[in-house]
């Protein structure tokens, strides 16, 4: 992080406080600028353009009448008439007399220099490759060509050197025409900067990006080889393999732009095809090695993460197939796909990470951060070459955080304590791994203790959970038609699809009670309430499954309660259990027994409902307020409505205006009003059994009226 701050201040302490020209029309005026001391400029500005023309300098000078006739000769040397664009910038888009200027063209762009004085210094063109090939002429003479021009595809050859060319001029005024042409990709244009400055500053710039290049190169190697290292010694990870591959292509990528080093130095192998085959095909292998390295890293725990995860990873893939089998006019067209990975991709990996950092994985904070910059400089890379903004190529410095960042992740992770680590795992792996059938690791942990060896007799502790009651309805008439055999197959297949969801909502199964089950949720009751609705959801697709197979559904009934509770173990030295005390725990029981009289999913108290993070996010209703046997005080019940299918959610919600009413009504003991909207409930939602055992209740107290003592609640009873 210090480099990183001294890199930033060093920027800004080398930035010009003096604000650079720009051009205007097609003339930047320099003449209160000092290139030796206030340095380079960027050619930045409006353009002459003249489009499908391919214009000399002969063309821009004022020609002497030597005709009669004064028609005859405007006619004849009509001086060009321009358009102006801003550059740098495709011309793909650019609208030009009511049309709308494709990809591919040639055109002829102009522009004026104004200097103080005549130079006393050599001068110099810092000119990056073009969009596709280009001549410069220089105060009226040929002094660069990239490749060949023309008017057609056959006609031009592309190239992409980079060029610094010196000169001296005996005039305080330079013209600059490029004749630039592209049929080989799908935009063209003076796409990159374009600098004047002296010679000596602007080699001096090369030589120092060079070595900071070279610099990079070397470190993106090394740090490669290092991670390559550690998957051969210990190949069980793939972490490291995949981020070898995310730094292979990162040098290859960094080598193929910007200055184009693997261009300039090999041209002869890296022609102008193979060079933008492999630009793309590196961005192809970073965004497939980086979401592998995320998935292995952080691995996905959601099945929705998986999914889009196992989406996205073939696109780069395919999308680099695709440009080993076509020219780069053809992929280039299409390269809203990478785009679309890119983004996508990017921000799937951003939600992935925060929610590493909000579980507290190790080192996720530093990955957070280096990806964010790498993901932003992407996008600004990406408005870049859009021609939406005007900015240097940042990815390398985006790609360079990240990889500064990883590498002190992986060294965090694979150098800490490796060989204590290892022989504690072989030491106890096994013993754990047969305790943990019987003994949740999620007790031990609340226990703060590392493995089932350091549990003694009387070990406890505190703390305010969420307990789950579930509980089969009419089990018992269903297993009188089962063999022994038969009734350990149903629970096995139940339990096997009900307490995987418990796990993956951050909780724990502290007891099986035959059909039965208690599920704690230590973090937060919103983790037990989203068990509970995504366990009702699984139960209608169980059910899909039996009535295939001609069998009985089946109907749980889930009990919530929020408490403090004491966990601990009890028993004696030769045989002990781990187990829960707490009268919450009773009374989520209760609740869960209450669902069978309401007809009711899913039962919440209202300790649980006001510690929900928010409570409106879930369909619910209040449904009774009951006293429970042994207690002064009532509590209030509220039913779950999500878990229901959807057409019976959506009556529910309907009529919750009504049953509310009703409700009100009914407690005020007002029965023959409170009747009339429970009827009303019910003739639209017919299965809605709370409002039928309401009904029922208001009918009878209408006609004989309600106990001396009553309050509108129930008494809990003992199951």
């Amino acid at each position: 992080m210090r480099l990183l701050y001294i890199f930033l201040l060093s920027l800004l302490l080398s930035c010009n406080p003096k604000t650079s020209p720009k051009v205007i029309q097609g003339i930047i005026d320099l003449r209160n600028w000092n290139l030796q001391q206030d340095g380079t400029v960027e050619l930045v500005g409006d353009w002459e353009f003249y489009w499908e023309k391919f214009l000399n300098p002969d063309d821009f000078l004022e020609k002497t009448n030597t005709l009669s006739d004064e028609k005859e000769f405007s006619d004849k040397y009509e001086k060009p008439i321009p358009f102006y664009i801003t550059n740098p910038r495709t011309w793909k888009g650019f609208q030009m007399n009511g049309r709308t200027l494709p990809g591919h063209g040639y055109a002829t762009y102009r522009m004026k220099i104004l200097l103080d004085k005549i130079p006393n210094e050599k001068l110099a063109l810092r000119i990056k490759d073009q969009a596709h090939a280009y001549k410069l002429f220089l105060n009226g003479e040929l002094v660069v060509e990239s490749g060949k021009v023309g008017d057609s595809f056959e006609n031009m050859k592309p190239d992409l050197h980079p060029v610094l060319y010196a000169f001296t001029s005996d005039k305080p005024q330079l013209e600059l025409i490029f004749h630039v042409s592209n049929f080989y990709h799908r935009v063209g244009g003076l796409r990159y900067e374009i600098k004047i400055g002296t010679e000596k500053e602007l080699n001096l710039a090369r030589e120092q990006k060079f070595v900071l290049d070279s610099f990079l190169f070397g470190g993106f190697f090394i740090i490669a080889l290092y991670h390559s290292a550690i998957f051969l010694f210990r190949p069980k990870s793939k972490t490291p393999l995949f981020f070898a591959i995310f730094c292979i292509s990162i040098l290859f990528h960094s080598m193929v732009v910007g200055d184009r080093f693997l261009y300039y130095y090999f041209p002869d192998i890296c022609n102008w095809d193979m060079s933008y085959k492999l630009e793309f095909l590196s961005l192809c292998f970073i965004n497939a090695s980086i979401l592998s390295f995320t998935a292995t890293l952080y691995p996905f725990d959601k099945k929705g993460s998986k999914l889009i995860y196992k989406f996205l990873l073939p696109i780069p893939i395919l999308y680099g197939i695709f440009i080993n089998l076509t020219k780069p006019v053809m992929f280039t067209e299409y390269l809203y796909v990478l785009d679309f990975c890119n983004i996508f991709g990017g921000l799937f990996i951003i939600t992935q990470i925060v929610l590493a950092v909000k579980n507290k994985k190790d080192g996720s904070r530093f990955f957070l951060f280096g990806f964010l910059i790498l993901f932003l400089c992407a996008i600004l890379d990406i408005m870049s070459s859009r021609s939406i903004i005007v900015i240097p190529r940042l990815i390398k410095f985006g790609l360079t955080t990240m990889v500064l960042m990883q590498a002190i992740l992986l060294a965090k992770i694979f150098t800490g304590d490796f060989l204590k680590s290892e022989i504690l795992s072989n030491s106890l792996s096994q013993t754990n791994r047969a305790y943990s059938r019987f003994i949740p690791t999620e007790f031990l942990n609340l226990l703060e203790k590392k493995s089932i060896l350091d549990i003694n007799l009387g070990d406890h502790t505190q703390k305010e959970m969420t307990i789950l009651f579930s509980d089969i309805r009419s089990f018992t008439s269903l297993s009188e038609k089962m063999t022994p055999t038969e009734n350990f197959q149903f629970l096995n297949s139940y339990l096997n699809r009900i307490a995987p969801i418990i796990k993956a909502n951050h909780g724990f199964i502290d007891k099986y009670i035959g059909d039965a089950i208690m599920g704690l949720f230590p973090d937060n009751s919103d983790d037990a309430l989203l068990a509970s609705i995504a366990m009702q959801k699984e139960i209608q697709e169980y059910n899909l499954e039996r009535e295939r197979m001609e069998k009985i559904p089946i109907k749980v009934g889930i009990g919530l309660h929020t408490g403090s509770l004491i966990l601990g173990t009890i028993g004696h030295d030769e045989r002990m259990e781990g187990t829960v005390i707490s009268d919450a725990v009773n009374l989520a029981s209760r609740l869960e027994g209450l669902t069978k009289h309401y007809g009711s999913n899913i039962l919440i108290s209202e300790n649980t409902f006001s510690s929900l993070e928010d409570p409106t996010r879930y369909h619910f209703r209040l449904l009774d307020n009951v006293l429970v046997k042994g207690k002064a005080d009532s509590i209030f019940v509220i039913e779950i409505l999500d878990g229901f299918p959807d057409d019976l959610l959506t009556k529910f919600m309907d009529t919750k205006k009504d049953f509310e009413t009703g409700n009100l009504l009914y407690k005020q003991k007002a029965f023959e009003a409170s009747i009339t909207f429970f009827k009303k409930v019910l003739e639209a939602n017919p299965l809605d059994t709370a409002t039928a055992f309401y009904l029922k209740r208001a009918e009878y107290y209408n006609a004989h009226g309600a106990p001396p003592d009553w309050e509108g609640g129930e008494v809990f009873l003992d199951k």
